[in-house]
């Protein structure tokens, strides 16, 4: 009796970290794309909860033993898992709306393409972005800080009720992420945005110059030749930032784990 009863002891412990394993996977950059088969995302998730469920151990601590107070706690640990996901989902976010705040200057606005990461339609410019955001996510070992910093730290800090406990935390830190994309997308575009602005105000000014000048004929290409120069030069630093805006994204996963262990009792 004593065995069966640990046995199902250990199956509820390993349902739960199995929830936040697949949940985060499901969520997260790279493992949510729909290139992905489910099945292997599937069992990526079963043998990264074995790791996992020996890691955690007794840190987890009593599980409810009622039909609804498990679900309840099963439910906390797949909202955790897409929140650690959507940390990260902005930083690719972050790299799309900058490549949309330059493709329509540089005359690609209506140059759409499918992105199976975020499953829309994107802008040229937004979907070399996103590749480039890709090579340096897994360049900076994006994948194993999202194991280590987001699963590994968040099983030794808390169980997915105790989430709520920095709740007034979480709103503060998801609306400082939101609030700052806009403005690391202006950071991330701004050497190419900036020029294309130069080209259209010398392009205006030689318009009024000579009138006679067709500048739609002229215009767009020396705005997509000029832009693509620049975006060959800017590419080494625009690199650069991208890993400083993955290094945020975990940033605010520690952030965000140290804020609620401290706010535990």
């Amino acid at each position: 009796m004593n065995d069966w009863s640990g046995l199902i002891d250990g199956a509820r412990l390993y349902l739960l970290v199995f929830a936040r394993v697949a949940a985060l996977l499901r969520t997260a950059p790279l493992t949510s794309s729909t290139a992905i088969p489910p099945l292997a995302r599937g069992a990526l998730s079963f043998f990264a909860a074995m790791i996992f469920y020996y890691f955690v151990g007794d840190l987890y601590g009593p599980i409810p033993q009622v039909g609804l107070g498990y679900a309840l706690v099963l439910v906390a640990e797949i909202a955790l898992g897409i929140i650690m996901g959507l940390f990260l989902q902005i930083i690719f976010a972050i790299f799309q709306t900058a490549g949309q705040l330059f493709s329509l200057q540089m005359g690609f606005g209506a140059a759409q393409v499918y992105d199976p990461l975020a499953q829309v339609e994107i802008p040229l410019i937004g979907q070399f972005l996103n590749l480039i955001g890709i090579g340096v996510f897994l360049s900076v070992s994006g994948m194993t800080r999202m194991f280590i910093t987001g699963l590994a730290g968040s099983f030794k800090v808390m169980k997915g009720t105790d989430f709520l406990a920095a709740g007034p935390y979480l709103k503060e830190i998801l609306i400082k992420s939101i609030g700052g994309l806009f403005e690391q997308s202006l950071i991330l575009a701004f050497p190419i945005l900036g020029t294309l602005i130069l080209v259209s105000v010398t392009m205006g000014l030689l318009g009024k110059a000579a009138p006679q000048m067709n500048l739609l004929m002229v215009g767009f290409p020396i705005q997509i030749g000029v832009g693509f120069i620049i975006m060959l030069v800017a590419t080494p630093f625009i690199a650069e930032k991208m890993s400083l805006l993955v290094d945020m994204g975990f940033n605010m996963i520690e952030s965000y784990l140290i804020a609620t262990q401290e706010a535990l009792p």
